[in-house]
């Protein structure tokens, strides 16, 4: 995997975010993640948490990687939040900048870099939860087809306990415990895309069953 142009930058995040991290939750990162040596990949994990950005982060990091995402196009729009998103190199994305978005993520995988996505597009609320996700939307599929990439479902448990939806983020005591696990790589057989985006859901609520 290449580093993405912003990598020094992301690295130096990431290390604090991790740390920070630390200090409102027991974090437990897989030992060992299979990335394909020959095809593009795209990282897709389900979104409970303002967490979840900085977790993945961490883990990305830990393998000595960095990764471009794709984040809601609104949070990078002003202020100090959208200039450290541009500063790691998130992609802004929404229903107005989709097609940009899916470009970017394209021509950042042909480069030889990793890009991740949450497919479910937005924060979904425990109510909504099916198996402890929410639908995944297209896009996901959009993207690594058009590269002949694969996908690798990521499954985050316990940042929601951390950083609540529509809340501030929690101290509790004892730390809770935020967990991440990767599963098989995916690798899409048909343009189906709305059918790929349900299997790489399915694939991730698989990983959350097990955790």
């Amino acid at each position: 995997m290449q580093p993405i142009p912003q990598h020094a930058n992301f690295h130096r995040s990431a290390v604090a975010l991790t740390n920070l991290a630390r200090l409102g939750c027991r974090l437990d990162l897989p030992e060992r993640v299979t990335f394909a040596s020959n095809r593009p990949v795209v990282m897709a994990a389900n979104h409970r948490s303002l967490l979840d950005l900085p977790i993945a982060m961490a883990m990305v990091d830990k393998f000595g990687l960095s990764s471009r995402f794709l984040v809601r196009a609104d949070l990078m729009e002003e202020g100090p939040g959208a200039k450290f998103l541009h500063g790691i190199g998130c992609i802004p994305a929404d229903k107005n900048h989709r097609v940009r978005a899916e470009a970017t993520a394209v021509e950042t995988l042909k480069a030889g870099q990793l890009v991740g996505v949450m497919p479910e597009g937005r924060l979904v609320k425990p109510s909504e939860w099916v198996d402890g996700v929410g639908p995944g939307r297209p896009g996901i599929s959009r993207i690594a087809t058009e590269v002949e990439g694969v996908v690798l479902p990521i499954a985050f448990k316990g940042t929601e306990k951390v950083w609540p939806r529509g809340k501030p983020p929690r101290v509790s005591v004892p730390r809770p415990r935020v967990s991440v696990r990767t599963g098989p790589l995916i690798s899409f057989t048909s343009d189906d895309h709305e059918d790929n985006a349900a299997q790489v859901m399915a694939a991730i609520a698989k990983l959350l069953v097990d955790m």
